[in-house]
Parts: C-alpha cells; structure tokens; sequence
C-alpha cells in the first residue's frame, strides 16, 4: 500500500481492477479518490468544527504504519485535542481482497467534540448500485455533487457496492459504546461515470441533516473504529446480486 505524507491512501486494486478510484489532481485545484479518514470530523461543523473533513487528512505522519498523529483545535474553534493512532491491513484470497483500517481516537483535553467519518472513492462501471438496508440505490440517479445520508438500521449494518466488473460489502465496528451511538453513510458523486463515495459518519442521534451529531470523549477515554472493505471479481459480484434479488 502507498500513502501521501498526510496518509491518505493512493489506490487499492483487485488484482488489475481499480476498486478504489486512484488519487488525482482535481483542475483547479484539489485533489480526487483514494481513501482518507475524516478526523475529527465529517464534513463542516459550526461550531466547533472549521476544516472540512478534519485536521487528520490535511496533517503530516510518518508513512510507516500505524499513523500517528496529535490533532488540536484552534482558539476560535475549539473541539478539544486528541490522539489518533490509525493502522492499515489488506489480506488477499482467491478473486477476492479484503482492507481493514482501525483507528483509535483519545481525548487529551477534558472534552473532545468528534464526528469521525471515512472517505472512499470506488471505481464503477455502468448500471452500478448499491443496497442500503431495504434501500436500492442506482448510481445514476444521483444528484450531481450533492450528498444524501442513509441511516444505518444499526451501527454494524454493512452497505453493498455492485458493478459489472466486481462488488465491495463495507461494514463499520464500532467499540467501546458508552453512549448511543449512529452511524449513517453519506453518498456522494460529482463524476457518477467514474466514481461513487460510500463515506460512514458517526456520532451521537441523528440530526435534522440526517447526519449523526458529535460525540464528547472524557480525558483518556478512547473511540475504537473500525472500517472492513471486502472486494470480489466479477463471478462473485453475480452471486451477491442473485442473492440480493
């Protein structure tokens, strides 16, 4: 596996299939695909929040792994401070390849604020979709660059990416849970021919957004995430969508 400096990961390939859409330069600045944690925070927040997606994919860590890195607020926006130790692992089977990525998160101040999320870009293909709970969703149909959340029925709930050359199940462990805890995926395309994002976000009950609401870490106490991407070729892609149907 290949990380930038900020360890956000380059690609991810199923033998000569790229599952996970490569990281490029966007025209204009920016940058496009691969995979990123959202620490500590999904999306902007006001307040406390003020990066877009957190401090964690924009600040430098040693490219060995685990990551680690020390993540503090500013004065004008202050969500706390913590410690994020994050570790990748990939294990290859027959026609199928499996990415796990754990993350501990620690309070250093007396209150951390997170809503801690993850940010995939997979590759697809025509007539691509995914299974949410009882939700269908076709790729195609989604607005342009405009994101819509799917609350997961529970924290656990994995969501199901189906295209013509493989299929991805993603699911989200999540320990320990001294408060409720809500997971939901945010769906999210501006290049629906190329790539879709599947990005869980969790926090505290649902908000007005459909978004989960940040979650307050004591000193010392800790956020355990972990996020599973299990991707197959083609003739087990079928099988999923047979048995799905």
């Amino acid at each position: 596996m290949q990380f930038t400096e900020t360890g956000t990961l380059i690609s991810w390939q199923l033998d000569d299939i790229d599952v996970v859409a490569p990281l490029h330069d966007k025209p204009g600045g920016g940058s496009r695909g691969g995979v990123y944690l959202c620490i500590p925070n999904f999306e902007e927040l006001s307040p406390p929040f003020s990066v877009k997606h957190g401090e964690y994919r924009t600040t430098v860590c040693d490219v060995t792994l685990p990551h680690q890195k020390n993540l503090s607020a500013s004065d004008v926006h202050n969500w706390g401070n913590i410690e994020v130790i994050s570790d990748w692992e990939e294990t290859d089977e027959q026609n199928s390849k499996t990415l796990k990525v754990t993350t501990t998160i620690r309070a250093l101040s007396d209150t951390a604020l997170v809503r801690p999320g993850f940010h995939p870009y997979f590759s697809i293909t025509p007539n691509s979709f995914l299974d949410i709970g009882d939700s269908r969703i076709d790729i195609a149909s989604l607005p342009h660059d405009s994101m819509r959340a799917y609350p997961a029925a529970a924290p656990h709930d994995p969501v199901k990416l189906s295209t013509e050359e493989f299929a991805v199940s993603m699911a989200c462990e999540i320990s320990p849970l001294p408060q409720p805890i809500a997971l939901a995926f945010g769906i999210w395309s501006d290049k629906k021919a190329e790539y879709v994002c599947i990005e869980p976000i969790i926090g505290k009950q649902l908000g007005s957004d459909g978004l989960p609401t940040p979650l307050a870490l004591r000193k010392s106490e800790e956020l355990v995430l972990a996020f599973t991407i299990h991707a197959y070729r083609l003739m087990f892609a079928k099988k999923l969508s047979n048995l799905k149907q």
